[in-house]
C-alpha cells in the first residue's frame, strides 16, 4: 500500500487551520456555559456512585467529587491537538464526523472575517495558528479544571513560590493535613493517589526525589490567576 503524501502549501494550511478552529470553539463554549445539562448528568451518574450517605451537608458532594477524579485517572482525555500522523484527507474526514450545523455557521463567520481583513495567505496561517493554539490551551485547562480539587490547585501555587519544586515528603504532609480536614471524602485515598492526577494531566513530573511543575502546570496556574472565577468552580476538596 502506497503512502499518502501531502504538500503543505500556504493555502492548504489556511484551509486546515480554519477547519480545526471552530470545533474546538464549540468544546470550550460547552465547558464555559455548561450546556447539555441532561447529557452531563447522565455521564456524571454513570461515572460516580454513592458509596456512603453522610449526615454532613458537604459529605455527599465531597464523595462525588473524589470519585469523579479517581475515575478520570482511568479514562483517556479527548485530544485537543491536531493529529500528527494523519494524512490531510484523514483529518478532513475526522472534521466531517465532528461537524454540526452550529460549527458550520461559525466557520462561515470566520471565513467572512478573514476576507474582510484582506490578509496574505501566510498572514492568515499565522493568525489562525495563533488562535488555534490559544483555543487548544484553553480547552486543556478546562479539561483539567473539571476534576481538579481546590486543594490541588493550592498545592500548585505552593510549588510555584518554592521555585517550581516540592519534595514527596511535603506532598505527603500536605495531603494528610487536607485528609484530616475533609474527613470521609479521602478515607480510601493516600498521598500517591492524590498526586496521581497532577502527574497524568501533565501538571507535575517526577524529579529528583520530588515533583517539578511543568510548562503546562505553570501555564495552568497563570491562566487560572487571570480567570479567578474558574477557581471557585474547582472541586471543593
Amino acid at each position: 500500500m502506497g503512502e499518502e503524501v501531502c504538500n503543505w502549501t500556504p493555502q492548504t494550511l489556511v484551509e486546515l487551520v480554519k477547519a480545526v478552529i471552530w470545533p474546538l470553539t464549540i468544546i470550550i463554549l460547552g465547558f464555559r456555559f455548561k450546556s447539555g445539562i441532561s447529557e452531563s448528568l447522565q455521564r456524571f451518574f454513570a461515572r460516580n456512585s454513592v458509596s456512603e450517605v453522610s449526615a454532613s451537608t458537604n459529605g455527599i458532594s465531597a464523595k462525588f467529587v473524589a470519585e469523579k477524579q479517581a475515575s478520570e485517572l482511568k479514562e483517556s482525555v479527548i485530544s485537543m491537538t491536531l493529529p500528527e500522523s494523519m494524512a490531510l484527507e484523514s483529518i478532513k474526514e475526522q472534521h466531517d464526523r465532528a461537524h454540526t450545523e452550529f460549527s458550520e455557521t461559525l466557520y462561515q463567520h470566520v471565513k467572512s472575517h478573514l476576507e474582510a481583513l484582506k490578509l496574505e495567505p501566510l498572514e492568515q496561517v499565522e493568525l489562525l495558528s495563533r488562535e488555534v493554539s490559544l483555543l487548544q490551551s484553553s480547552a486543556r485547562y478546562h479539561e483539567i479544571g473539571k476534576v481538579l480539587f481546590r486543594s490541588q490547585f493550592n498545592l500548585l501555587n505552593n510549588v510555584i513560590v518554592n521555585d517550581n519544586f516540592i519534595t514527596k515528603n511535603e506532598v505527603q504532609s500536605y495531603f494528610e493535613q487536607n485528609k484530616n480536614h475533609v474527613g470521609d471524602a479521602f478515607r480510601e485515598w493516600d498521598w500517591i493517589k492524590y498526586v496521581s492526577y497532577l502527574i497524568t494531566s501533565g501538571l507535575l513530573i517526577d524529579h529528583e526525589g520530588g515533583y517539578k511543575l511543568t510548562q503546562v502546570g505553570r501555564s495552568y496556574v497563570k491562566f487560572m490567576s487571570r480567570n479567578p472565577q474558574f477557581i471557585d468552580d474547582l472541586g471543593k476538596l
